[in-house]
């Protein structure tokens, strides 16, 4: 996330421990932008070079610095080209472009408005909106960067926002409270699965394809009517329509760029 006098990102600085601290997430530094989490290991990020810094960190807590990189912030994850999003009559913009509309702080999390799944979720949230809603709860399975919950939330619903990464957790938190919207989400960190049962009028999971498997199967999970998934390709289906068809049917589907998004109801829900 941003910090301090930081306004954009530039460089990224990144440096892999072998082991996750708790302390790696509440480093005091300026150029610090975060703590990734992700199958044991952690990653911290920032702004400039921190060598001498996180080989002092590296000792105090008993770790190791297992690698190092520098990377363009334009290059990172699924590429980080941010730029302003509309939706409707909604308009999200990152923290360094001016005008009006919501703000947003795209971090270094999935997420940022750049990929397909991230723009086609944000399209057919606005779009249930305007046809099925409005909603008076949506539950963001994955928030990553929050902008998700942050469409939901600036919509006037109430949100339950999760995500298994403590640095998606804070960032939903941040942008939500830029916009003076945290009042209305509860931001959890949690493997989404714990979460169920839950009711929302909207459910919308933006997972990978496993994790929408391990979701279809658990028939608690399919208490709501209205659904929207992606964070898949058109080769996946197959396998994600057998999991769904005894709870629900797919009523919208749309494709861009080798991702989909589904709609889909559960129409033994009232």
């Amino acid at each position: 996330m941003l910090r301090g006098h930081h306004q954009k990102y530039h460089k990224l600085y990144l440096y892999s421990f072998d082991k996750k601290h708790p302390e790696l997430h509440q480093i005091k530094d300026e150029d610090f932008i975060g703590c990734w989490e992700e199958d044991g290991l952690a990653i911290v990020f920032f702004h400039r070079p921190k060598d001498e810094l996180l080989e002092k960190i590296a000792q105090k807590l008993g770790l190791k610095i297992e690698d190092k990189a520098e990377v363009s912030y334009d290059d990172w994850g699924e590429g980080r080209k941010v730029k302003t999003l509309e939706i409707g009559h909604v308009t999200l913009r990152p923290v360094w472009e001016n005008g009006p509309g919501l703000v947003f702080d795209p971090g270094i999390v999935f997420g940022s408005g750049n990929h397909p799944t991230t723009k086609l979720c944000l399209k057919w949230i606005y779009q249930l909106w305007q046809e099925k809603g409005p909603f008076k709860k949506v539950a963001d399975l994955g928030c990553g960067a929050g902008l998700l919950s942050l469409l939901a939330a600036s919509l006037g619903a109430q949100v339950l926002a999760a995500d298994f990464n403590p640095l998606c957790v804070e960032l939903t938190r941040k942008n939500l409270a830029l916009n003076n919207l945290l009042h209305q989400a509860e931001v959890i960190h949690a493997d989404v699965k714990t979460l169920v049962p839950f009711q929302a009028d909207l459910v919308v999971g933006n997972l990978f394809k496993g994790l929408l498997l391990d979701l279809f199967g658990l028939p608690s999970f399919w208490q709501n009517r209205h659904y929207l998934f992606s964070g898949f390709s058109p080769a996946m289906e197959d396998e994600l329509k057998a999991a769904l068809w005894p709870y629900a049917k797919i009523k919208g589907r749309e494709e861009e760029n080798s991702w989909v998004v589904w709609y889909v109801e559960n129409e033994k829900t009232p």
